[in-house]
Parts: structure tokens; sequence; C-alpha cells
């Protein structure tokens, strides 16, 4: 479905001299993996909206996002198993949130355990995108930022505004997980 409708964009704008025919599949990539990346993410807020978390599902891909950027992980093999999986993962985190299912101990547990995975694993690199030494050690120094600012965001949370403090913990945990998965891939 998107393959055909990027298709046809790039077509329009290389038939109407907007692009040249040599960027001609960069833009095509660009335009498919922005329409994945916009239905993942209105897909997202309509189950917030579901469970009646709108607000929470927008914490959860603010600080999801730029972890998993940096940190990689486990890649599904086509962009539908990618959606079905974010939003797999997306009803997880919000039956989470709405039935009060992790206690502050639980969170508390969780959250070492995601950090210390996170801190050991990342960067999970993927077959379809390997990295040099260099980006190796770039991606690990931003990972480690993203997740010093979401421990600093998390105390905040935690010790000034009683709200969401289970979402920093159930994130870095997703996405320890991820790496996990990411690394047992690239083993086989």
């Amino acid at each position: 479905m998107f393959a055909r409708a990027s298709e046809y964009i790039t077509q329009q704008l290389e038939n109407e001299n907007v692009i040249s025919s040599d960027k001609r599949e960069l833009y095509r990539y660009g335009f498919q993996n922005g329409m994945i990346l916009t239905l993942n993410f209105v897909t997202s807020i309509l189950i917030g909206v579901i469970f009646g978390k709108a607000l929470d599902s927008i914490f959860l891909l603010a600080a999801y996002m730029p972890l998993r950027s940096y940190a990689g992980g486990h890649h599904s093999s086509s962009s539908e198993k990618c959606y079905i999986v974010s939003s797999f993962i997306m009803i997880i985190w919000m039956c989470l949130l709405k039935f009060q299912i992790l206690s502050a101990s639980c969170c508390v547990i969780i959250l070492i355990l995601g950090l210390a995975v996170c801190i050991v694993l990342a960067p999970v690199e993927d077959k379809n995108r390997p990295l040099d030494e260099d980006e190796v050690h770039i991606y690990r120094k931003r990972s480690f930022a993203v997740l010093l600012i979401e421990i600093c965001v998390w105390l905040v949370f935690v010790l000034l505004i009683h709200k969401f403090e289970q979402v920093i913990p159930i994130v870095i945990f997703t996405e320890a997980i991820m790496l996990i998965l990411g690394k047992i891939k690239n083993i086989r």
C-alpha cells in the first residue's frame, strides 16, 4: 500500500522536475517510511484514546522514539510486521497503565533491569543498517544521553509531579527487551 503511494508521489515529483532521477530512490524510501511512521504514530495515539490514556501514549512515544532511534534493537522483517508489533506494544503499555498493574517497587526493579541491559548492549545494529566503529561509539553516547535525560524526567515525575511515574520504566524495559531480541537475531 505505502510502496505504491510513495512510488506515485515520487513519480509525480520527478515528472514535475522537482526531484532528479538520481535521487528518486531516496525520495521514494523517505516517503514510504514517512507514511509508515505517521500511521504508527496515529495508531498509537488512537490506542491511547481508546484506553482513555491519550496523554500517556504521547509521553510513551516521546520517551521511546529517541531511545529506540539511538539504541536500536530488534527490527521486523517488513513494515506490516513492524506496524503490528508496534501496535501490540502500545496495547500492552496501555493495559499496564490503565489497570495499574505495576507497583512502585516493580517500576523501580524494571527500570534498573532495563537500564543495566541498555547500558551493556546499546547500540544493537540491524543487518539492514550495520554500524561502523565510529557510529557504534556515537550511538552509544547518544543512547546514554537519552537514558540520563529520561532518568532525570522520571525523577521529576516521581518526586514533584506524581503522575506518569510508570512511563519511563516501561519504556526503558521495553527497549531492553528489543535490544536482547536484536542481539539474538544478529547471532542467528
